[in-house]
């Protein structure tokens, strides 16, 4: 059986479970809240103000503050499939999917922060899930013919066009593919049949695919559960598979270098680590993630990049399983969506304190890369909520936030040539290319 770790790792559930207030002890102290009504089975996690989470439930779109408060943002018809997470946008608006019932297309959605912002685009045959959003402004993701089945890596736009980016071999899926440090996008595919080997690939935006290493037979398994890969902050990738290991196939977490260098890290056991499903990178350069609880409660854990392992929380049993979607706040605190964990199954949303810092602005990219004072710039990055921004030294005349990974900036008047550095309440960062001033 896992234990909690000595260190204050205090778990605070603030939809289903809410931890009581001036706890000051190690000891965590849950209260289980029902009625959830639409909001059910969240699916992502994404913090698109600061201490504002947004998601997707059935049949609803919606927010939650870390006090708990929850506002519906939209709501679809009974039997649609929201089959994507929230990603958010340079115009303001997250966007998500909408599968409509009984029809063999999809559509794009997006929402703002007030109910009544919902906007809808055009149907089409290709039914992506966003991942992420990309410095040009555009959305990336995974997604299928809901005609042929057949699955492609695309990029969307936010007038709600979807573009394949290229077509994946027959029965294979990524879901989840992200935006490279170089550029390129990367991700794990796979086959639910298990006719293949699942692997790490490159897919440059031109199309040009490789596939960087093939994980381990049975990695995957046929359940088909999402399985995220990141790029940390040392520049190599890391993952965890719901099968495969040492230990009898109960997953793993694993480092595969830009170059092909598999490393296994850590292989899981039978029990409450069994499955792992979900993984972040926070602030203090660890690696936290999630298992299903298949095998055992669903539990909370902390990697060190060399797979040091410690399991932070077990989430008491017979109230579901897990299925979590993980991110660190703008506060340092680490959040979660439950998709299937509370009283009646129905999801929650929770806080995971473990003391870590506010993360810092990284990755900084902008564009256009040159104007006169008077242009709007917009930078995007990471960790870039409640920014000031200053060009070569020099404040902007107006800062705009949309969402964590976009900012909005004027360049002043006496503006010259040079970085521009956004900073924020967990650090500053500062672009490797100069904005030229013209």
């Amino acid at each position: 059986m896992a234990k909690i770790h000595p260190n204050c790792i205090f778990l605070r559930a603030l939809l289903v479970l809410i931890a009581s207030a001036g706890t000051t002890t190690c000891q965590t102290t849950l209260r289980v809240i029902s009625g959830l009504g639409g909001y059910i089975a969240p699916v992502g996690i994404v913090e698109g103000a600061p201490n504002v989470f947004y998601s997707t439930g059935t049949q609803s779109a919606f927010s939650v503050t870390v006090q708990g408060k929850v506002t519906g943002l939209a709501s679809f018809p009974n039997g649609d499939n929201l089959n994507s997470q929230l990603v958010s946008a340079a115009d303001a608006q997250l966007y998500s999917v909408d599968v409509v019932h009984g029809s063999p297309t999809a559509g794009l959605f997006s929402v703002g922060s007030q109910p009544g912002t919902e906007r809808t685009y055009p149907q089409q045959s290709v039914s992506p899930s966003l991942s992420q959003n990309l410095p040009n402004g555009s959305l990336l993701g995974g997604g299928c013919s809901l005609v042929t089945n057949v699955c492609y890596l695309v990029t969307a736009a936010t007038n709600g066009a979807v573009t394949p980016v290229y077509q994946l071999p027959a029965n294979n899926y990524s879901l989840y593919p992200i935006y490279g440090a170089d550029g390129n996008y990367y991700g794990v595919g796979w086959s639910p049949l298990g006719a293949a080997p699942s692997y790490v690939y490159q897919l440059t935006p031109s199309g040009s695919f490789k596939t960087i290493y093939n994980l381990p037979n049975g990695s995957i398994g046929s359940l088909g559960i999402p399985v995220p890969l990141i790029q940390a902050t040392d520049g190599n990738f890391y993952g965890v598979t719901p099968y495969g290991g040492n230990n009898g196939g109960w997953g793993t977490f694993y480092k595969v270098t830009p170059a092909g260098q598999y490393t296994l890290l850590y292989s899981f056991s039978k029990g409450p680590g069994a499955y792992p499903h979900a993984l972040i990178q926070a602030s203090d350069g660890n690696f936290y993630g999630a298992s299903l609880g298949y095998a055992g409660p669903s539990l909370l854990f902390r990697f060190t990049a060399s797979g040091q392992f410690t399991a932070l929380h077990e989430l008491p049993p017979g109230n579901g399983q897990c299925t979590c979607f993980l991110t660190q706040g703008s506060d340092g605190v680490i959040y979660g969506m439950a998709q299937n964990y509370g009283p009646t199954g129905a999801g929650t949303f929770f806080a995971l304190d473990a003391g870590l810092a506010k993360p810092a602005p990284r990755e900084l990219r902008f564009t256009p890369q040159s104007g006169a004072p008077g242009t709007k710039v917009l930078i995007w990055g990471y960790n870039l909520l409640s920014p000031s921004v200053d060009f070569n030294g020099v404040a902007a005349t107006t800062v705009t936030s949309s969402g964590p990974n976009y900012v909005w900036a004027t360049v002043p008047e006496g503006a010259v040539t040079g970085p521009i550095t956004v900073t924020t309440p967990g650090g500053t960062a500062t672009t490797a290319l100069p904005f030229t001033v013209e």
